[in-house]
C-alpha cells in the first residue's frame, strides 16, 4: 500500500524563516556549475547556432559521420522492442496498445527487458527532438502547458467518466451530460486526443483509449490530474513573480502558490489546504498515485534483495525504529512483517494518528510492536535512544533552513552510533541518470519550488545539511536501489568524533528554543532583524480546522 505523506505537506508550523542577503541565497539554494562557451561567429547555415570560425560546422561534417545519431537511435530503438516484444510474446503478455481494453501498466520485467524499455522510452524522446530541429522543439515544446490546461478541463467536469468504457458515445449526446459548453467540450477532447487520451473512431463519435479508461476509473488518478492542473500548474505560473520579489526564495509563505492563491506572508500551502477538507484529500490521493507508480515502492527500502536497508542488527538486538512524519506507518509495517523483534515508533500530527487503522495491522505479532505518537517534527524528539530515525518524503518539502532545524531537532535525543535515514531524491550531476528519470525527478523538484520554495537535493547539498545541523552527524554517504529513483541518504551521530576533531569554530550542538523566530535557521540566515516591521515574515499559521 502506498505510504501517504499528508501531515508532512498539511499542519505543519514551523519556525518563519527569511534569509534575504545575498550570501544567504547561495548557501540555501542549488549550487550548480557555470558550463561555458566562447561565441565566437554566427552564421544562416547554422540556423542562429554560434560556430567557431576555426572549426568547420556540424552540417559541413554531417555527411561523413556514419551512422548519424539519428540512424543509431533508430537501429537501438528497433534492437531493443523487437527484444520487449520477443521476451513479451514468449510469456504470452498483452502487447501495449491505445485500445481501450489494453493494460494501464506494463506487467513486472526481468532487470534486462526492464532495461530495454527504458532505453526505448529515451531513445524515442531523443530522436524526436533532433527530428524537430533546435528551433521548432523549443517553440512547440513551450505549449505543453496547453496539453494540461485542456486535460485538467476535461478532468475538472468528469468527461471521463460520462464515456461509457465499453462503447461509444455520440459529441452531440456528451453535451447533454455536462455543463461545459459544447464548442469547448469538442475541442478539448481533440486536443487531448492528439496525446492518446480519447480517439474519435468516426466523425462525431467519442470513445475511449487505455489511457482515458485510466482517468475514468482510477480516482488516484483523477486526483493527481486535478492536484497538479489545478494547484500546481496555478503555482507554476506565478513562480517568476515570487522570485523576483523575493529572490532568497526559501520561506514557506513566499511562493508562487501563495502568489496564486492570494496567500503572501499568511500561510504555507499545507495551511491553506488544511483548512479544505475535500481539497486536503484530493492532495492525499494524488500523492497516493505517486507513491504508487514505478521507482518508489516501497519494498526498494523494505527489500534488501532489491538494494534497500539491511536492519538485521538492529533487529538482532531488538531496537527501535522511529519513522518521522510517518502518516499511518505502513513503511513499518512492511518492515515489521520482515523484521520480527524490532520496535516501531510513527510519528505525525494528531489529526493524522488519530485517523490511523486500528489495529494498524491484522497480524497481531506486527501491530504490538508499532507505536502511534502524535509528534511535529519542529520540536523536539520525545523518543531518546533509539537506533534509527528515519525521514520519507520529508526533508524535500523544505528549504535549507527548515530542513537544519529539522535535523537539530533530533539531536537531544540522539545515543551514540544512531542511524539518520533520508529516503528521498537525490539528484545526480547531469547527464549521469537515464534522461527518463532525470526529467521525472527534475520535473519534482520544479514543483517544490513552486509550492513550498523547497528542493531536491544532491549528494553535496545533503552532507551539508547534516554539517549545518551539527557537528555530530557523521555523512555515511548515499545510495540507491537499482530501478528505484528514491535515495538511501544516512548519517550517524558520532558526538565523540566531533570532540576529537580539529579546533573549529564552536557550534552549538543543542536544540535553540523553539519559541523565537530567529531559532529557526543558522547564523547566516537572521538578515530579518535589519528588515523593516512591513516586510518581517509572520508566523506561519497552523491548518487546524475550526
Amino acid at each position: 500500500m502506498a505510504k501517504l505523506k499528508l501531515s508532512s505537506w498539511f499542519n505543519r508550523s514551523p519556525p518563519s524563516t527569511t534569509p534575504a542577503d545575498s550570501e544567504t541565497k547561495k548557501q540555501n539554494r542549488h549550487s550548480f556549475s557555470a558550463v561555458s562557451a566562447s561565441l565566437l561567429g554566427k552564421n544562416s547555415a547554422t540556423n542562429g547556432v554560434a560556430v567557431s570560425p576555426a572549426q568547420p560546422s556540424k552540417a559541413d561534417t554531417a555527411s561523413t559521420q556514419s551512422p548519424s545519431r539519428m540512424v543509431t537511435l533508430a537501429r537501438e530503438i528497433a534492437r531493443e522492442t523487437e527484444k520487449l516484444e520477443a521476451y513479451m510474446k514468449d510469456n504470452n503478455m498483452a502487447m501495449p496498445s491505445f485500445d481501450v481494453d489494453a493494460p494501464a501498466d506494463f506487467p513486472k520485467l526481468p532487470d534486462d527487458i526492464q532495461k530495454s524499455r527504458r532505453e526505448i522510452i529515451c531513445a524515442t524522446k531523443e530522436l524526436g527532438l533532433l527530428a524537430h530541429g533546435p528551433r521548432e522543439s523549443v517553440r512547440w515544446g513551450i505549449w505543453e502547458f496547453l496539453d494540461v490546461m485542456a486535460l485538467t478541463t476535461l478532468n475538472h467536469y468528469g468527461i471521463a467518466k460520462l464515456v461509457p468504457v465499453d462503447s461509444s458515445i455520440t459529441l452531440a449526446e456528451l453535451q447533454t451530460k455536462t455543463t461545459l459548453d459544447p464548442i469547448n467540450l469538442a475541442r478539448l477532447l481533440r486536443l487531448a486526443m492528439t496525446n492518446g487520451i480519447f480517439c474519435e473512431p468516426k466523425p462525431g463519435v467519442i470513445a475511449h483509449t487505455a489511457a482515458s479508461r485510466v482517468l475514468a476509473e482510477d480516482e488516484n488518478m483523477q486526483a493527481w490530474v486535478g492536484f497538479n492542473g489545478e494547484d500546481i500548474f496555478r503555482a507554476s505560473g506565478h513562480v517568476v513573480q515570487a522570485l523576483k520579489t523575493y529572490p532568497e526564495a526559501t520561506s514557506l509563505t513566499r511562493t508562487g502558490f501563495q502568489f496564486a492563491f492570494d496567500t503572501v506572508d499568511k500561510e504555507p500551502m499545507f495551511a491553506t489546504f488544511g483548512k479544505d477538507p475535500e481539497w486536503a484529500r484530493r492532495m492525499g490521493r494524488a500523492m497516493a498515485s505517486l507513491t504508487g507508480g514505478e521507482g518508489y515502492e516501497p519494498s526498494y527500502f523494505v527489500d534488501v534483495d532489491k538494494g534497500g536497508y539491511d536492519l538485521t542488527d538492529v533487529d538482532a538486538a531488538g531496537g527501535t525504529f522511529v519513522d518521522i512524519g510517518g502518516s499511518h506507518g505502513f513503511m513499518c509495517v512492511d518492515l515489521a512483517a520482515k523484521y520480527r523483534n524490532m520496535k516501531f515508533v510513527v510519528q505525525d500530527l494528531p489529526k493524522t494518528v488519530d485517523s490511523a487503522p486500528k489495529p494498524i495491522s491484522a497480524d497481531s505479532q506486527i501491530a504490538e510492536r508499532i507505536t502511534m505518537l502524535a509528534h511535529d517534527f519542529f520540536t523536539e524528539q520525545p523518543i531518546k535512544g533509539a537506533d534509527v530515525y528515519y525521514f520519507r518524503w520529508i526533508i524535500h518539502n523544505y528549504s535549507t533552513p527548515y530542513a537544519v532545524r529539522i535535523l537539530k531537532n533530533l539531536i537531544p535525543a540522539l545515543k551514540p552510533g544512531a542511524r539518520i535515514i533520508i529516503n528521498d531524491h537525490c539528484l545526480r550531476e547531469p547527464g549521469q541518470e537515464n534522461p527518463w528519470d532525470e526529467r521525472v525527478m527534475r520535473r519534482m523538484d520544479a514543483v517544490m519550488l513552486a509550492l513550498l520554495n523547497a528542493q531536491e537535493r544532491t549528494e553535496a547539498e545533503f552532507k551539508d545539511l547534516f554539517k549545518a545541523a551539527g557537528d555530530g552527524f557523521v555523512f555515511k554517504g548515499v545510495r540507491r536501489p537499482e530501478g528505484c529513483r528514491m535515495s538511501i541518504v544516512e548519517a550517524v551521530w558520532q558526538p565523540d568524533a566531533a570532540a576529537t576533531a580539529p579546533a573549529a569554530e564552536p557550534k552549538a550542538a543543542a536544540v535553540q528554543p523553539a519559541a523565537t523566530a530567529e531559532a529557526a535557521a543558522p547564523e547566516e540566515t537572521k538578515a530579518e532583524e535589519t528588515k523593516t516591521e512591513e516586510t518581517k515574515v509572520e508566523e506561519p499559521k497552523t491548518a487546524e480546522t475550526k
